[in-house]
């Protein structure tokens, strides 16, 4: 196995930058990406992401995209090519068929079907292969990782708040358009009761040709329920909406809408075993919209991997945006997530914070 080298990394980095926006809409499977690459020219011969859907994979599409060319190629691939049969083959055996000399993997596969076994299918075959730790093709697969390893989704938090640290809801503006970027890119968001009751929002997307990229709409019940009443459970959308509850919480909705039943205390649900439950439903990326009493919990349970704090002053104002003492930055640090990173869009900032792997 050989070394990536500076040319690999700047494809493999093309990988990630194509499956990027398409996160969100290949159902169950990774999003992944796959470039065939003539290796003396260092020019493109075929490309492909995910199918919308989740199949088929992106090496089958690429490679047949890329007919007889695909011989004595590069394949980069953020992923590594799974090795088992499910409802499509394998993709490391169609790889060796077509005749590609060289695979270039952006990160190895923690699914047990595939971990390790493709790579080694690739080399029994006399196909070099390079097996990098690709920093952007980890955080791609972030979700699928999460899925695999923690039997949970990838758990993203956005929470807006004033300068002063008061909860807002942004109504417009780059805070709003990058709320709805992310919904997009995730297979499930979930609020809160309360929220859900304060807002009574559709928690579709609004950005100009995305709307049939809402993910599933999940509402985490309290000890008291929930009930048609809010136009998020009973109203008509046309969105998929589902329900978290605990297994003795009385819900009142109609049978579109989900009821997944978990463990709980005094009514409420446990947090881990909610997430494990949208994982047995394939949710690998979850963005969190919750209020500080859900957004605390979940900080102080360590179920957080990434949050993105806007700080802008344009919105509706509640009440402070931490549920203890002190500003929500500090709570997100004080529970191990490091900030990584800002944007400043006029007067608007938005910071992140990720959990270290």
């Amino acid at each position: 196995m050989t070394q990536l080298s500076a040319q690999d990394e700047r494809w493999l980095d093309a990988a990630v930058r194509y499956a990027t926006p398409f996160l969100g809409t290949t159902g169950d499977n990774p999003c992944a990406a796959a470039l065939i690459v003539d290796p003396h020219k260092q020019a493109l011969i075929a490309r492909a992401v995910t199918a919308r859907g989740g199949r088929p994979h992106p090496e089958a599409i690429a490679l047949e995209n890329a007919g007889f060319d695909a011989a004595g190629a590069t394949l980069y691939v953020t992923l590594e090519p799974c090795h088992h049969w499910g409802r499509t083959p394998p993709c490391a055996d169609a790889i060796v068929r077509a005749g590609v000399m060289r695979v270039v993997i952006g990160v190895a596969d923690p699914d047990p079907r595939t971990a390790q076994a493709g790579v080694e299918r690739l080399e029994s075959a006399g196909i070099e292969v390079v097996l990098a730790e690709h920093a952007p093709s980890v955080a791609l697969h972030a979700g699928h990782m999460r899925h695999r390893v923690k039997a949970r989704p990838y758990v993203t938090v956005m929470m807006a708040v004033s300068p002063d640290d008061k909860v807002v809801t942004p109504a417009s503006g780059p805070a709003r358009d990058w709320l709805d970027l992310q919904r997009s890119r995730s297979n499930a968001v979930l609020i809160g009761a309360a929220t859900a009751r304060h807002l009574d929002q559709q928690l579709a997307i609004a950005l100009p040709g995305l709307a049939s990229r809402t993910p599933l709409r999940v509402v985490l019940s309290g000890a008291e329920g929930l009930d048609r009443s809010l136009n998020l459970i009973g109203g008509f959308s046309g969105y998929r909406t589902a329900i978290i509850a605990e297994t003795t919480v009385s819900i009142d909705a109609p049978v579109s809408v989900e009821v997944l039943r978990v463990k709980g205390t005094k009514g409420r649900p446990d947090l881990s075993a909610s997430l494990a439950a949208l994982a047995d439903k394939g949710i690998q990326n979850l963005l969190v919209e919750s209020g500080p009493r859900l957004t605390s919990a979940l900080l102080l349970a360590g179920l957080v991997d990434c949050f993105g704090l806007i700080t802008t002053a344009a919105g509706d104002t509640a009440g402070p945006a931490a549920s203890s003492t002190g500003p929500m930055a500090d709570l997100i640090r004080e529970q191990g997530l490091v900030e990584t990173g800002q944007q400043a869009h006029g007067a608007h900032t938005l910071k992140f914070f990720r959990r270290p792997a």
